[in-house]
This record gives structure tokens, C-alpha cells and sequence, in this order.
């Protein structure tokens, strides 16, 4: 009887798990165009993009790829020009910028109990750091300071000619708390999936709060191998299921070594208050920026205690996420039209970013780049980055780029 039972479970077991051929995913991702013409009241300023030397000089029509970018006009003696701007596809736009002589502008001097602190004005990234002094026009300005780690301020400044205002901001530490990671496997075809996927969005958002609790949903080939989400990613899909040995959907592991009944909402919750109580080694901050097409984040890690951690098996996942995705039908059999939280792109590739040379001392800073596939929404983007054990799949940290 028992080898009987065992054999049908084997069975079971084929029929559900991976697909060893899956389809290639279709490209989506071609790069959309458009123009401007760049004027100013000086000739022959550099046109910048992106903190890029294009090379060209005012008057000139600049093309680049569709999306938002920032523009900076330079030139000895003014003030560099900045301005965020949208290309759109297949048009062109006029944007005419005026730059001040350096000695008709005012001066700030911009300070912080945080060395380091990006210096923003006017909602654009100057480039520098606290504590330094930046030029702009005469009159009202926003000055923002961001760092990791830290509450981000702003502070409005009134700017005059020829002068010096001091400016000092005081930023707000963050203190370091557990964040715990669920990592759940699930299919459109999946009937169960319905139960579990409204557990994870329930957790995460009402019962612990993104602070607490953030998800990221790898899609799988079973039951049905046409599942759009995983047919977007086979790639990264597949390294994580053949990394936890998935066989079922849906399947929930919790910080890597937990897997609770996933339909069972107290059985979840055990697991993630277990680990809540972890010991607390690592403090993680994660920051993105939007250049035309590209996505850009910046992973800050600091090690609280290193102690009984073999950073030789430790790696940082960046994983970028959309949430908020919905169908106007059903994509599989399981009625579901609304999903959350589904893994886009895994970076700088499914195998992570080695942490063997971290630097326990000092804060190590790690940065990655995607194209945005033209099928994402962007407003619904975020990054989960967490840091594993590669060998015994233990996740130290998390953090995410969403708020509560």
C-alpha cells in the first residue's frame, strides 16, 4: 500500500513540475525615439544628457530615447541649466533654457549632521555632496537631501546676488528593523493560487505593512505552461524554482528556509513572525532613478554583525517587480485578472551580486541597470533586494523601494 501511495505521488509530482523546454520569451523591449530642439539665451553652451556630454552645442535638435531625462546646459562663467524633460515618440519638443552669468547668482552653503547627503535643487541632482556649496538664480529655491539610511528633508532657501546663505539640514536617522521576504511560486492556472495570492496581498500590506513584510511572486510552467508571466522571464523563473526544488504551485518560502502551508493565512503568519525576531545583521537601503528607458538602482548595505556569516556564500538579489498588473480576462483558468508583486528581471543576473569582498567596516554601495521593457508600467515598478545564503538559503535582510 505505502509503495503504492508513494508512486502515485511521484506521479503527481511529474505532471506538476517544470517544463525542461520552455518557450522563449517574446523581445517587447525595442526603444521608442524622439527630438528636441534646444535653445538658449547663450550660443554655444554644451548640451548634456543624463550627466552625458552629447557632444552638440546650442542651438541644436538632440535625439534620444522616449521617457524622462534631465537636461544641463554648460558653459564657463554661467550657471550650469538644468530642466527634467519627457521625449516623446516620434515627435519633437522645444525647450529653450536661460543661463545665469555666475556673478549675477547667489550662493548656497548646504550642510548636514549626514556627510554624504545628495545635494537636490529644484528637484534636480546637482552631483554633489554635504557639505559643499552650490550656485543658482536669485530668488526661492527647494533644496532636498537625500541619503541612505536616512529621512530625506527639504527645505526652501531664498538665494540673492552675489551672496552666501548657509544652509543646515538636519536629517533624520532610520533605524535598522527586520524585514522579512516571502518568495512564492504560483500560476494563472493554478486553482489554489487564488487562497495564497490573496493571503501574500493581505500580509503585506494590511496585516504587517511593507516595513515589515514585502513579496516577490517568481511565476512557474505548472500546472499551465503558458502562463504570460513566466513565459516574460523563463530564466530567472527557472534558476529560483530549481534553486528551492519547486514541484507544486503555489509553493511560499519564507526568508528562505520557512515554507508554511500556503492557503493557511496562521500557518504564513507563524513563519513570518518567526523570523521577525532574527538576529539583526544587516541594514539595507535601495533607491531608484528613471533615465530615459533605463531603471537605475543603488543597493546601500551596511553590516550590523557579521559574526557567524560566511560572506563567501553570501550573495545580494536585486529583483525588480510590478505590481498592480490587470487583465480585462482571465490570462489562465483560475479567474484570477489582478496580480501583484510578479519578478520583472533579477539583477545583475538570477545569481546575484557576491558580497565575499563586502567591506564590514564601511557602508558598501552596489548599482544596477535594466531597460524598461515597453510592456511594464512604470508607476507600478519596485525593487525587493535581499541578501542570501547561497548554501543553506537563509535570507539575512530585506528592503524595497515601497512605502506604507
Amino acid at each position: 500500500m505505502l509503495k503504492k501511495l508513494a508512486s502515485c505521488l511521484f506521479i503527481t509530482l511529474l505532471v506538476f513540475s517544470c517544463n525542461t523546454n520552455p518557450p522563449t520569451s517574446p523581445d517587447d523591449s525595442t526603444p521608442q525615439y524622439g527630438k528636441a530642439f534646444i535653445s538658449s539665451n547663450v550660443s554655444d553652451a554644451e548640451i548634456w544628457l543624463d550627466n552625458t556630454n552629447t557632444g552638440q552645442f546650442t542651438p541644436d535638435t538632440l535625439e534620444t530615447t522616449a521617457g524622462s531625462h534631465t537636461l544641463t546646459l554648460k558653459k564657463t562663467d554661467y550657471l550650469d541649466a538644468s530642466q527634467n524633460v519627457t521625449i516623446v515618440p516620434d515627435s519633437i519638443i522645444d525647450l529653450n533654457l536661460t543661463m545665469i552669468e555666475i556673478s549675477q547668482a547667489g550662493r548656497v552653503y548646504v550642510n548636514s549632521n549626514a556627510d554624504g547627503a545628495q545635494i537636490f535643487l529644484d528637484q534636480v541632482n546637482t552631483g554633489k555632496i554635504t557639505p559643499d556649496t552650490i550656485f543658482a538664480t536669485p530668488g526661492q529655491h527647494e533644496i532636498e537631501l537625500k541619503r541612505a539610511f536616512y529621512q530625506s528633508s527639504t527645505q526652501q532657501v531664498e538665494l540673492f546676488v552675489d551672496s552666501l546663505v548657509t544652509l543646515d539640514v538636519f536629517l533624520q536617522e532610520i533605524l535598522p528593523t527586520n524585514v522579512v521576504l516571502i518568495e512564492d511560486f504560483a500560476n494563472v492556472s493554478c486553482d489554489p493560487c487564488v487562497t495564497s495570492n490573496k493571503i501574500i496581498e493581505s500580509l503585506t500590506n494590511v496585516t504587517y505593512g511593507r516595513s515589515k513584510l514585502v513579496a516577490v511572486k517568481y511565476p512557474t510552467n505548472f500546472p499551465s505552461p503558458n502562463d504570460p508571466f513566466y513565459l516574460a522571464n523563463t530564466a530567472d523563473c527557472n534558476s529560483r524554482i530549481s534553486y528551492y526544488s519547486v514541484f507544486f504551485a503555489p509553493t511560499t518560502v519564507v526568508d528562505g528556509i520557512e515554507r508554511p502551508v500556503s492557503t493557511d493565512s496562521l500557518n504564513v503568519m507563524a513563519a513570518v513572525d518567526s523570523r521577525l525576531t532574527k538576529p539583526l545583521q544587516f541594514q539595507m537601503d535601495v533607491s531608484t532613478t528613471i533615465v530615459g528607458a533605463q531603471y537605475n538602482i543603488t543597493v546601500t548595505i551596511k553590516v550590523l554583525n557579521g559574526a557567524g556569516i560566511d560572506f563567501s556564500n553570501t550573495v545580494l538579489h536585486t529583483v525588480v517587480t510590478e505590481t498592480d498588473i490587470e487583465f480585462a480576462t482571465p490570462p489562465g483558468s483560475n479567474g484570477e485578472t489582478k496580480f501583484y508583486d510578479v519578478m520583472r528581471v533579477m539583477l545583475p543576473s538570477n545569481a546575484g551580486q557576491s558580497l565575499s569582498a563586502i567591506n564590514q567596516a564601511e557602508e558598501s554601495v552596489f548599482q544596477f541597470q535594466t531597460a524598461i521593457n515597453s510592456n511594464w508600467v512604470v508607476s507600478n515598478l519596485n525593487v525587493v533586494a535581499f541578501i542570501q545564503n547561497t548554501a543553506s538559503k537563509e535570507v539575512y535582510q530585506t528592503c524595497s523601494t515601497f512605502t506604507d
